[in-house]
């Protein structure tokens, strides 16, 4: 194998953080992949990775190395992207991360759409509750985040949501319905931890809320059910609670005090724009949306 083959395996290993699930994803055997790399440090004259029986880490010189090549490797693929970009008809395979609430309520949906309109395009869609890097993802676009992805990436607003206090009729009966926004302090709260901080609250008012949380969940939709099942007080943005509002598993706090809007966008790299394939997904995902879910 060439030296950039070479490098590809390398950079997959690195990407899946071990041997056996970088083999899976290439259809190869882990023990090729192994050789692989063997023969890349071999060439180098130095060792690029450490090896355990479960997972692989850089060496020093090894995160050095990985990240000049990724410059090197996106630098090709933009090469090709000018070559495909002449090309009239989209294809390839297309890379996304979403939001699982976005990806349920506002990519799902428009997929069939989507796919017979672009049948040359291969998607794979990825659903992370994290936020993703672009680049050492190997990403195209990154959908439905509020939260910037990367300093050097492009953003474009897809619509804005709004935060929504809310929690259970059981819930309420039991403790009561806050009535101003001080109130919210004496309540049972849960929180993401991802979110910063995961305990303040500054609303339109002009008061900053000290909440004291029960319970530290890293997905929005585990966060909507312990709320729905009267385990305390949530946050979340209004389209990931709009259903349950509607239906009344959930009652809006505070309804009279608007959280202001918060725009939620797509990312993409800047040098991969000009795919087709890039070009289509955003247009297409960009129609017809509301100004406000």
């Amino acid at each position: 194998m060439n030296t950039l083959g070479l490098i590809h395996t390398f950079c997959k290993v690195v990407q899946c953080a071990n041997f056996t699930a970088a083999a899976k994803a290439m259809g190869v055997s882990a023990a090729a992949v192994s050789k692989q790399v063997s023969l890349l440090e071999a060439e180098l004259g130095v060792l690029l990775l450490h090896r355990t029986t479960r997972q692989v880490a850089l060496t020093e010189i090894g995160e050095t190395y990985y990240r000049e090549v990724q410059k090197v490797l996106l630098a090709l693929e933009e090469a090709d992207s000018i070559i495909a970009a002449v090309k009239d008809e989209p294809t390839g395979l297309l890379r996304v991360k979403s939001s699982r609430y976005f990806a349920e309520h506002f990519i799902m949906p428009r997929l069939p759409h989507f796919m017979a309109n672009y049948p040359k395009i291969t998607l794979d869609i990825q659903i992370a509750e994290h936020i993703p890097h672009l680049l050492e993802e190997d990403l195209d676009v990154v959908f439905g985040m509020s939260a910037q992805v990367a300093s050097n990436s492009i953003q474009k607003k897809i619509t804005s949501t709004r935060y929504v206090f809310c929690a259970s009729p059981h819930y309420l009966s039991l403790h009561g319905s806050p009535m101003q926004p001080a109130d919210l302090a004496k309540h049972q709260y849960i929180t993401h931890t991802m979110r910063e901080p995961n305990d303040l609250w500054k609303f339109p008012t002009g008061e900053t809320v000290y909440l004291k949380p029960v319970l530290y969940l890293n997905d929005a939709h585990a966060m909507r059910e312990c709320a729905i099942k009267g385990l305390g007080i949530v946050a979340l943005h209004h389209y990931q609670v709009a259903d349950a509002l509607a239906s009344g598993d959930l009652i809006k706090i505070l309804p009279s005090c608007h959280m202001p809007q918060i725009p939620v966008f797509l990312y993409y790299h800047p040098g991969r724009y000009m795919q087709p394939k890039i070009k289509a997904w955003i247009e297409f995902m960009c129609q017809n949306q509301a100004e406000e879910i």
